[in-house]
């Protein structure tokens, strides 16, 4: 890790500091840095992240909505961290492998894996103790409101479109990705298997899952033991590093001769 020196001379006027959030001066913040940490690429068919225009779409909810995860244990499956590897301790006190650890949304124009385009993804990093998520306005958690790239929106004249949404779960503790498919086509062997059908309304800026179990939605996972080479597929394409913090000077004031810190 580098470490980066600057003096700053004041000349008696006002001055604005960018102060980074990372270890660097990419002047990036936390979500650029999972953005970095989760690039997935399916045979290169996916198009590569890049800073566009977006608008702000929010959950479209008439009654309580929600997501379910289900984790399995190698016997069961079950809406549990346990199930995912962690130990009560872990989950209670939401240690450094659970506070590291998220959701992923990835949003496609298509099911067909060989003929999608991805648009946008949406990340849930406070994962909280319990593997269920309300998607109302009162709930108000990162997955409520999705951010549609408008060069997406403006190739349809519609007041609507379908596309298709995939969930993961990026285990910090193991340092692996864990799959999910719809639970209402988990009985399918076709690529659907994996997607929620979802209804963008670009009049109202809503989105909507349009699947059977509809306002109590399950994502179930997709074991590793059971689809070992899909998923290891999909492992692959993590870059795993270790994120280290700064250790800053113990003094309290600064001397700005020699740019060292003092203990006063």
């Amino acid at each position: 890790m580098s470490l980066i020196k600057e003096k700053i001379k004041y000349s008696s006027a006002d001055m604005n500091l960018k102060i980074t959030l990372g270890s660097d001066d990419g002047f990036t913040g936390y979500q650029q840095d999972i953005d970095r940490l989760t690039q997935f690429t399916t045979a290169e068919l996916v198009n590569p992240a890049s800073d566009v225009e977006v608008r702000r779409f929010k959950h479209f909810a008439t009654t309580t909505t929600s997501m379910a995860f289900q984790f399995y244990n190698g016997s069961t499956y079950a809406s549990l961290f346990t199930h995912a590897g962690f130990t009560s301790e872990e989950i209670q006190t939401q240690n450094r492998s659970m506070l590291n650890s998220f959701f992923i949304l990835d949003f496609y124009d298509s099911y067909e894996v060989y003929n999608q385009t991805k648009i946008f993804t949406v990340y849930l990093t406070k994962i909280g103790k319990t593997p269920i998520y309300s998607l109302d306005a009162t709930a108000n958690n990162q997955f409520y409101r999705w951010f549609v790239p408008l060069s997406y929106i403006n190739q349809y004249t519609g007041a609507t479109t379908t596309g298709y949404v995939k969930l993961s779960f990026y285990n910090a503790k193991t340092g692996k990705l864990v799959l999910f498919a719809n639970f209402d086509n988990y009985g399918l062997f076709t690529p659907q298997r994996l997607y929620f059908q979802t209804e963008l309304d670009f009049l109202n800026k809503t989105w909507k899952i349009t699947t059977p179990s509809y306002p109590a939605m399950k994502a179930k996972e997709l074991p590793a033991t059971l689809n070992a080479l899909y998923t290891e597929k999909a492992n692959d394409t993590v870059d795993n590093f270790e994120n280290l913090s700064q250790n800053y000077p113990s003094g309290n004031t600064f001397n700005y001769i020699d740019g060292t810190y003092l203990t006063t």
